[in-house]
C-alpha cells in the first residue's frame, strides 16, 4: 500500500521539468497544457464521477433492500486512476436516514465476507454507518449481486454481479424506514476544491412495484389486461398512484382510450389495469412500456419495465386438386387432393374437414366426412387422398371447407372437375361396292371413340348374310379404346351368287350402348371374251405384231381384271401383265404390241384374265419362226495372187477372201448384206463377188456389198482388196465382216482375221 500511494508523487516530480511552472499548471497540469514531447506526463486525480452504469446518481429504492454506488476517479486525460483515497460520508440531519452496510476495500476479494477482525487494515475501513473510506482499485473487482436485494430478487432469481473496474471503488448501503440518504464522495488526492466531490442521494420509500409478465394472445381473442400493482412491504396497495403505459411498437392496437398511451392511478387495491385491445386483427408483437410514477420527498421515484404482447392467429387456407387433371370418366373411380395449410403463427386445433361433392357424385373409398385433422402447426401442411366417382357426364363444382376451434379459422375452395364419356361410333364400308360372283370382297368396319374417356372392352361382330361365305373371323376384341382413337376391322368373304346384300356390324363397350353400321354389297356376273391375233409366220429376228380385244358380254362390270401374257421360246419365253381396267357391260378394251423372235421354229402365245373365278378367260395363238439357224462365215487373207501367206509388209496388197454359206438352214435367207470394217492401218483398194451377183463399194476402212439372198444349201464367195498403210507396234491387225439383214438391219452373223502387219 505504501508504493501505491509514492508512485503518484514520483510522477508528479517527473512533469515538473516539460511543464509550465505557474502554482497553477502545478496543480492542475491538463493535457492540453502540459504535453511532453519525450518523457512521460504524470497522473494527477483530477475529478470524480459516479457510474451510472450500475446506479444514477440520484435514485429509488424500496426501503429494506441495498443499494451499491460506483465511483470512479479520473485523471487529466479522463482516464480512471487507481490508489487513490475515497471517503464516504452519509449527511446527517434530524430527518436523514440511511447507513452504510460495506465498503471497497474491507473485504477480501471475492464474495461479501464478514470483516476479518475488528480493526480494518489502512487500505480501507467502515468507521461507522456514516463514514467509510476506501482506495480505488488496482484491477477489476467482481461482486456478487450486489445492489438492491441482496443475492436474488423478490423472485427468487439471482441478480446481476457487479464488476468494478481500475480506477473504481464502491459503496453500499440501507435504510429500514421511508426517508433520504444523501452521499458524499470526497477524493482528497484532488487539489480542485470544485471537484474532489460527488453527490449521490438515494430516496427509500415503502413502494413496491409488480409489472405483469409478457403474454400471447391467439386471434379473435382480441383484448389483454396488464396489471401494474403497487404495494406497501406489508402487502398492502398504496391507491393513487399514477401508472402510464406506452405502446412503443407493433401492430395497430390501442388501450381503452383508444390511444398508445395511457395513464391510470392505481385503484383502492393498489391496481392499474391497463387493458390492450387488438380491434384490426394484426398479427406480430408489441412492446409494452409500464412505469410506475411514484413521487416522494420531492423526487420522483419511477419503476419502469417493458413486457410484450404477442398476437398470434391460427389462418387456414385450403386447397384441393385431381392429380390425374381435372377431367374423370363416368363410372371410374378418380383421386382427389385435397390440402389444409396452417398460414398463420398459432397452432390450429381440432381442425375438421368436410367436402360436399355435387349431386351425382359420391364417395368411393368409404371415406368419411367430417373428417378430423387434429392440430396443424402453423407452417404445416397435411394432405388427404379421396377417391371419388361420378355416374354422369357434366360439370362437378366440388367444394371442400376446414375449420378450427382455435380462434375460428376456417377456410373453404372449390375444385371444378368434368365428367367425361366416351362416344361409342361405328361406321362400315363394302369393298367393293359392286363385285363379281365368285370374287372376294371385304368389308371394312371401323369403330371409333368419339367421346372424351376411354371406351372399355370394345367388340365388334359382323354378321354374314346368306350368299357371302365368310373366309375370316367374325368378331374381334378391340381391348381399350382412347378418345380420339379408331380402329379398322376387316372381315373378308366370297360372294358366292349374283344379287344384293346388306351386310350388318355390331360394336358394344361397357356402360355405353350398342352401335350399328351397314353396307350393301351388290354382287355380279360377268362374261368376257377375248380374240388374240397375231401373224403365224415370221423370220427369225423380226418383230411380231399381237392385238388383244377383250370383250364384257355379261351383264355385270369387270373390275380389276389383269391379264397375263404368256411367251413361247420362239419369242423369248417369260410373262407379262397387262392391266384391262373396270369393263363396263358391252365395253371392249384393246392392246397392241410387238415381240421379237429369236429363235426359229414354232411356239405359242396365250392370254389369262383373272377378273375373277366366274370371270376368267384364256386365249391361245400359234406362231412359226423361219430363219437361219447356221449360218456359216469364213474370211482369210491371202497375197495379191492369191497364194497364202499371211504378213505383210507398209505399202503392199493383199486381199481378203469371205465366204458365206446357208448350209445348215432350211428356208431361203432374206435379203442381206455384208459390212466390212478394216483397221486403221488398212485401206480399201476395191472389192468383187466372185459370181457377180452381188457388187462390192467401199472407201477408205469400210466397204459393203450390194444385197443378195441364198437358197438352202447357196453360196457367196467375196474378195477384198487392201493395201498397208501403216504399222502398229504391236504388228497385228483385225478385220471385221457383219451379215446384216437388209430389212432391219439386224445382224445375222460376222467373222474376224488377223493380219500381221510390218514396217
Amino acid at each position: 500500500m505504501i508504493l501505491r500511494r509514492v508512485l503518484p508523487m514520483v510522477a508528479l516530480l517527473l512533469i515538473a521539468a516539460s511543464c509550465r511552472t505557474t502554482p497553477l499548471d502545478n496543480v492542475w497540469p491538463g493535457c492540453k497544457v502540459c504535453t511532453p514531447v519525450a518523457e512521460p506526463v504524470a497522473q494527477i486525480p483530477t475529478s470524480c464521477r459516479i457510474e451510472e452504469r450500475v446506479s444514477p446518481r440520484v435514485d429509488c429504492n424500496p426501503v429494506r433492500t441495498q443499494h451499491t454506488l460506483v465511483v470512479s476517479v479520473l485523471d487529466q486525460c479522463g482516464n480512471p486512476m487507481p490508489g487513490q483515497r475515497v471517503e464516504w460520508m452519509l449527511s446527517r440531519y434530524p430527518e436523514a436516514v440511511g447507513d452504510i452496510v460495506a465498503v471497497d476495500d474491507q473485504y477480501g476479494t471475492g464474495r461479501i465476507a464478514p470483516m476479518a477482525n475488528a480493526f480494518p487494515g489502512n487500505n480501507g475501513n467502515k468507521i461507522d454507518n456514516q463514514y467509510a473510506v476506501s482506495v480505488t482499485n488496482w484491477g477489476p473487482e467482481l461482486l456478487d449481486a450486489g445492489n438492491n436485494h441482496p443475492y436474488e430478487d423478490q423472485n427468487g432469481v439471482r441478480l446481476p454481479d457487479i464488476t468494478v473496474g481500475t480506477g473504481e471503488t464502491w459503496l453500499t448501503i440501507t435504510s429500514t424506514r421511508e426517508g433520504v440518504t444523501d452521499i458524499i464522495i470526497y477524493v482528497p488526492g484532488i487539489r480542485d476544491g470544485t471537484q474532489h466531490k460527488c453527490w449521490a442521494k438515494k430516496i427509500w420509500a415503502d413502494f413496491n412495484v409488480e409489472f405483469p409478465e409478457s403474454a400471447v394472445n391467439t386471434l379473435p381473442d382480441d383484448t389483454h389486461g396488464f396489471p401494474v400493482s403497487i404495494t406497501r412491504m406489508d402487502g398492502s396497495g398504496i391507491p393513487g398512484q399514477p401508472v402510464e403505459a406506452e405502446l412503443l411498437d407493433g401492430p395497430n392496437v390501442t388501450f381503452d382510450n383508444g390511444q398508445r398511451v395511457q395513464t391510470l392511478d392505481t385503484d383502492a387495491n393498489g391496481v392499474a389495469d391497463f387493458q390492450v385491445r387488438n380491434s384490426t386483427g394484426e398479427t406480430g408483437t408489441n412492446r409494452i412500456k409500464l412505469t410506475a410514477k411514484g413521487s416522494f420527498y420531492g423526487a420522483e421515484c419511477p419503476r419502469s419495465t417493458i413486457v410484450s404482447k404477442t398476437w398470434l392467429k391460427a389462418a387456414l387456407e385450403v386447397d384441393c386438386q385431381y392429380p390425374n387433371g381435372p377431367t374423370a370418366a363416368a363410372g371410374k373411380a378418380f383421386a382427389k387432393l385435397i390440402t389444409v395449410r396452417n398460414t398463420g403463427d398459432a397452432p390450429a386445433e381440432n381442425v375438421m374437414l368436410e367436402d360436399s361433392p355435387q349431386g351425382g357424385m359420391t364417395v368411393a373409398d368409404g371415406t368419411a366426412f367430417p373428417m378430423n385433422l387434429g392440430t396443424i402447426a402453423p407452417g404445416q401442411a397435411v394432405t388427404r387422398s379421396v377417391n371419388f366417382i361420378a355416374s354422369a357426364a357434366g360439370n362437378y363444382t366440388n367444394t371442400v371447407k376446414v375449420t378450427s376451434s382455435t380462434g375460428g379459422a376456417s377456410a373453404s375452395n372449390s375444385c371444378p372437375i368434368e365428367i367425361t364419356e366416351g362416344k361409342l361410333e361405328i361406321t362400315k364400308v363394302c369393298d367393293p361396292v359392286k363385285a363379281q360372283a365368285g370374287s372376294e370382297v371385304r368389308f371394312v368396319v371401323t369403330v371409333s371413340n368419339t367421346g372424351r374417356a376411354p371406351l372399355e372392352n370394345v367388340n365388334v361382330v359382323d354378321a354374314y348374310p346368306e350368299g357371302i361365305r365368310a373366309t375370316t373371323r367374325n368378331s374381334a376384341d378391340l381391348g381399350t379404346l382412347m378418345p380420339g382413337d379408331s380402329q379398322d376391322v376387316i372381315f373378308a368373304g366370297i360372294a358366292e351368287a349374283p344379287g344384293n346384300y346388306t351386310n350388318v356390324a355390331r360394336a358394344t363397350a361397357d356402360g355405353v350402348q350398342e352401335v350399328q353400321a351397314q353396307c350393301t354389297l351388290e354382287v355380279v356376273k360377268c362374261e368376257l371374251q377375248m380374240e388374240l391375233v397375231g401373224a403365224p409366220d415370221i423370220y427369225f429376228g423380226e418383230a411380231a405384231d399381237f392385238t388383244l380385244k377383250v370383250t364384257n358380254v355379261g351383264d355385270g362390270a369387270a373390275e380389276g381384271c389383269t391379264v397375263r401374257i404368256s411367251y413361247g421360246g420362239c419369242l423369248g419365253g417369260g410373262f407379262e401383265d397387262v392391266n384391262i381396267g373396270p369393263l363396263a357391260p358391252g365395253e371392249v378394251w384393246t392392246h397392241d404390241w410387238s415381240r421379237k423372235a429369236i429363235a426359229v421354229g414354232p411356239c405359242q402365245i396365250s392370254a389369262d384374265s383373272n377378273c375373277g373365278a366366274r370371270c376368267a378367260i384364256r386365249r391361245d395363238a400359234d406362231i412359226r419362226v423361219t430363219g437361219l439357224t447356221a449360218l456359216q462365215v469364213e474370211m482369210t487373207d491371202k497375197r495379191a495372187d492369191g497364194s497364202e501367206w499371211g504378213i505383210f509388209q507398209v505399202g503392199e496388197t493383199f486381199v481378203y477372201r469371205l465366204r458365206v454359206e446357208n448350209d445348215m438352214g432350211t428356208e431361203r435367207t432374206p435379203e442381206m448384206a455384208v459390212i466390212w470394217q478394216l483397221p486403221p492401218e488398212l485401206e480399201f483398194v476395191s472389192g468383187k463377188n466372185m459370181s457377180g451377183q452381188a457388187e462390192v463399194t467401199g472407201s477408205g476402212q469400210s466397204a459393203k456389198s450390194a444385197n443378195f439372198a441364198m437358197a438352202v444349201g447357196g453360196r457367196m464367195d467375196f474378195e477384198l482388196l487392201v493395201r498397208v498403210v501403216a504399222a502398229p507396234a504391236s504388228t497385228l491387225v483385225k478385220t471385221v465382216a457383219v451379215i446384216q439383214r437388209a430389212s432391219d438391219g439386224a445382224e445375222l452373223a460376222s467373222e474376224s482375221e488377223s493380219t500381221t502387219l510390218r514396217k
